[in-house]
């Protein structure tokens, strides 16, 4: 695809030097660089966009999450979570599926041994963990004011949400 994107390219300068008079190396230079930017920006897709959806305790019967590591929601995360995040394993759920993250090995070290990053198929979340924040709560948990940004292949943000993280 990048290979036809600079055959485009090179097309485009091409016609366009034919149909102007000579221009000096350094606006020949300029142009050039614009025809493939704008040929580059073309073939992007727009952003995945998604909105992460609570795991039911079905979900994580299913695919074997423990009590262990943190459940993020954005409101109440007793009622359920949007994302399962623990040592060996990170989970989401968009459209009514399931999506799996592994640890980034090269990242920080949150509560309960989970990770500051983990890596999909799809996306990439970066955890941000208020540890300063953090409160033991009755059922012998912490609570954590959390940030969790999800981004897509390209690197782009596509989702970002406040919420607390329940950690045991």
């Amino acid at each position: 695809m990048r290979k036809f994107a600079g055959l485009v390219a090179v097309c485009v300068v091409a016609l366009a030097a034919c149909a102007q008079e000579e221009k000096s190396p350094a606006q020949q230079q300029i142009d050039d660089e614009r025809a493939i930017a704008e040929v580059e920006a073309a073939q992007t897709p727009p952003p995945d966009v998604v909105a992460p959806e609570r795991i039911t305790p079905e979900e994580r019967t299913r695919f074997g999450l423990s009590d262990r590591g943190c459940a993020f929601a954005v409101n109440n995360p007793e009622v359920g979570a949007q994302a399962i995040l623990q040592m060996n394993v990170g989970y989401l759920k968009f459209d009514g599926r399931m999506e799996r993250f592994a640890p980034d090995a090269g990242s920080g070290g949150g509560p309960s041994g989970t990770s500051t990053r983990y890596d999909g198929g799809r996306h990439g979340i970066h955890v941000q963990y208020d540890m300063a924040a953090a409160q033991q709560t009755a059922s012998e948990q912490l609570s954590v004011p959390t940030r969790i940004t999800l981004q897509d292949g390209r690197g782009r943000i596509v989702y970002v949400a406040d919420g607390i993280a329940l950690c045991g």
